[in-house]
């Protein structure tokens, strides 16, 4: 019982449980994958304004250069020699300008004069590198910028040192506003840019170009994991996304390393020569951390089952303790120790264990004693619990009357039988009619070891002085009889 009292409230402590954790996990999983997803929508949406006003903010930054009379006076050269050594002067010096941390951009990897056609006089750093190097086939909108002399942004593919550049191209215009040529800066596409655009989100960022991740903000593994990805599970997507077909994809999941992320994949804007895209991506793995707090509940769920074995052990033996001496008790009765009666401090068993007791007294004619303060309790039987339906109460009173089917009393009235009786020594008629009286008992199967003798014979005693008084003799004694399975006690009169 003890078992299935414990096993019955640990079921149903952890049935609940665990039905708790699993309803409270699933939902946290489900409502922070959703705000995952619906962010990274929302940053790649902020990730594309952001560039674009970045890109505008740089294109007018070279206009303004362009603008200057250092870049009029390049082409102002007597010959070609003259023009470079001003072209590469003012690369130079341009370099410096944008690098003047006032500026916030950083110095430029790539700082490029070309004339109108499209062919580079100079560039910063390497004065003879690049010289006579038309750059319109690999920017076109190079070419349309020196045909409308409109400023502009693209992203260029520079072969000689096979970075991806952001650029800004604007035309150099002399003084009666026509084209001479055009200034063109870049910044690569950087780990660093990369680093710092996804500091600023608060994700991971990394751009993408035909066949590769060009760069990004997470680790050589990472960066790896998510090429793998894009151009093996996701390569029809990602080339969607690089054509232009699409300008963003559904929120997609990758492993990256030993975690997993969401992402998105868009197009990067203002890069019309280049297919180039960019991915923001959330780490899941860290997102989904904060659904362990549901790991409170499988704490909860381990404490409360200790204190239900605790508690239920403690009960169940509370409950069986009493029940196995009740069991113990009444097996001993049961094997003819009829004297012992039940104790228990069980207030709820104390019902019981007075009801057997009463049980035992009716079988083996004990006299019932006096409760206990919750009238429960029955006495064991002592040597003045003792009682026979033969036998009055206390000296003096009248004839105890006969069991229900016993026999009515009979007197005997024959002075030969009461002298007999009269000439016998109190001890020996003690001794004998005990003896008996316990023998005839006996004969018909009842169980006297709770008669014990010097009550018997107290009672004998009370009993005779009551019909003394009855029938007015000097004595009465008894005999033995047996009739209609009962042991009759026979008064005998003596005048």
């Amino acid at each position: 019982m003890r078992l299935k009292i414990i096993a019955g409230n640990l079921a149903v402590v952890v049935l609940i449980g665990l039905v708790s954790y699993f309803t409270v996990a699933s939902q946290l999983r489900k409502q922070l994958s959703n705000e995952l997803e619906a962010g990274l929508d929302n940053e790649r949406v902020l990730f594309d304004r952001s560039f674009r006003l970045s890109a505008l903010e740089f294109v007018d930054l070279v206009a303004d250069r362009a603008g200057t009379r250092q870049m009029r006076d390049i082409f102002g050269g007597l010959d070609i020699d003259s023009r470079r050594t001003r072209a590469y002067e003012s690369a130079e010096a341009t370099h410096a300008w944008l690098g003047d941390p006032a500026r916030g951009r950083g110095a430029p990897d790539i700082v490029v004069v070309v004339d109108d056609a499209g062919k580079a006089i100079a560039r910063n750093g390497a004065r003879n590198v690049m010289f006579g190097k038309s750059l319109v086939g690999a920017i076109p909108a190079l070419g349309q910028a020196l045909k409308t002399g409109a400023t502009t942004h693209d992203v260029w593919l520079e072969d000689e040192q096979n970075k991806v550049l952001q650029i800004a191209i604007a035309p150099i215009r002399a003084e009666t506003g026509s084209v001479l040529g055009a200034l063109v800066i870049g910044y690569d596409l950087s780990n660093g840019l990369a680093a710092s655009s996804g500091k600023l989100l608060g994700r991971d960022v990394a751009f993408i170009v035909d066949g590769k991740v060009y760069s990004s903000s997470l680790d050589g593994t990472g960066a790896r994991d998510l090429k793998s990805f894009l151009f093996g599970p996701s390569a029809s997507t990602t080339a969607a996304v690089l054509a232009g077909q699409v300008n963003a994809t559904q929120p997609w999941r990758v492993a990256l390393g030993a975690d997993e992320y969401t992402g998105v994949t868009a197009r990067l804007p203002l890069a019309p020569s280049l297919p180039v895209a960019f991915a923001v991506m959330g780490d899941r793995t860290a997102k989904m951390q904060l659904a362990s707090t549901a790991n409170v509940i499988l704490i909860m769920l381990v404490l409360g089952a200790l204190l239900v074995c605790g508690y239920g052990f403690a009960i169940g033996t509370s409950i069986m303790r009493p029940i196995e001496q009740i069991e113990e008790g009444i097996l001993a009765a049961i094997n003819g120790k009829t004297d012992i009666r039940l104790e228990t401090d069980s207030a709820e068993l104390g019902g019981l264990a007075f009801r057997i007791n009463q049980l035992l007294n009716v079988f083996t004619g004990t006299e019932e004693v006096s409760e206990d303060a919750d009238g429960k309790l029955s006495v064991p039987p002592a040597a003045s619990h003792w009682k026979d339906d033969a036998f009055g109460d206390a000296p003096g009173a009248a004839a105890a009357p006969a069991a229900a089917g016993a026999p009515a009393e009979e007197v005997v009235d024959d002075p030969v039988v009461a002298a007999k009786l009269a000439a016998e020594g109190e001890d020996a008629y003690n001794a004998r009619i005990y003896r008996e009286y316990a023998a005839a008992k006996q004969a018909l199967g009842e169980n006297v070891s709770n008669i014990p003798q010097d009550r018997f014979c107290q009672r004998l005693k009370g009993r005779g002085d009551a019909l003394v008084q009855k029938y007015s003799c000097r004595m009465v004694r008894f005999q033995v009889h047996t009739a209609d399975n009962q042991v009759v006690l026979r008064p005998v009169l003596i005048r």
